[in-house]
């Protein structure tokens, strides 16, 4: 195999959550791009149906649909029409998350259980849906969005650093129990990235310009990574480049984890 036919996504089907925008928008163009035929699964299905419109346009194959990844049913729905649109699921890129910016004694029941029916509990319902279908053939390759949060956190993050940590352990659980059935299971770290995520994170700062300088000024690249950047690393994950890597993670944030 060339290493061309290694990068290539052609006649793969790839389903991104989250992908109306940032990360998931990014990655799910760079999929289209390498040859995907690719889902854009997200809440927000006017923004999904737009970003899938521009990789038509764009000469790329993509279909957008709605869906809340905390809720089963929705999940389960979507799934099932990817495989009548489609006949399989080659990736499932489980990227759809939110985040609350509060101290854990401002954070509410109802903040914790938002932030992790979404970030955990959408990337286990995902995953679970989309598993019979890549068991049935033996194949198949997923990988979540987890976060540096996951390792080392900031003030005002506990309860979404919870649900990132939860996801690396979920991931390294799943690697084993799909190993043997040709499913390879990883996560990709990303640092601080452009995205609305991490502007919410700075606008929601009682001094945003005086935190978007610290953040910046933590990062030893000196910028935040573009959301293709992290893209980049997916595809890579789901390539046949990376066809003895499972159970692991990636980490792309400029250096900011390497700091002492």
């Amino acid at each position: 195999m060339t290493l061309k036919e290694q990068w290539s996504m052609d006649d793969k089907v790839v389903i991104v959550t989250g992908a109306a925008n940032g990360i998931g928008k990014a990655t799910a163009s760079l999929f289209a791009r390498a040859g995907a035929s690719v889902v854009l699964a997200d809440i927000e299905a006017a923004e999904a149906e737009q970003a899938a419109q521009e990789t038509r346009e764009n000469g790329g194959r993509a279909l957008a649909i709605d869906c809340d990844v905390s809720r089963a049913d929705s999940v389960k729905r979507m799934v099932e029409r990817v495989l009548r649109e489609f006949g399989r699921i080659d990736v499932l890129h489980a990227n759809a998350a939110i985040q609350v910016n509060k101290s854990t004694s401002e954070t509410s029941e109802e903040d914790w259980d938002r932030l992790h029916n979404v970030n955990l509990k959408g990337v286990f319902l995902s995953c679970k849906q989309v598993l019979p279908a890549m068991r049935s053939r033996k194949k198949g390759c997923i990988i979540i969005t987890s976060s540096g949060h996951a390792f080392a956190t900031y003030p005002n993050c506990a309860a979404y650093a919870a649900t990132k940590g939860g996801e690396l352990a979920f991931m390294r659980g799943l690697a084993l129990d799909c190993a043997s059935d040709g499913i390879r299971v990883n996560c990709v770290i990303p640092g601080a990235t452009d995205t609305r995520l991490v502007q919410g994170f700075i606008n929601d700062a009682a001094d945003p310009a005086t935190t978007r300088r610290k953040l910046l000024a933590g990062i030893p690249m000196g910028r935040l990574a573009a959301p293709e950047e992290i893209g980049n690393a997916v595809l890579f994950l789901a390539s046949e480049l990376s066809s003895y890597i499972t159970g692991t993670t990636l980490v792309v944030d400029g250096g900011l984890l390497a700091q002492a």
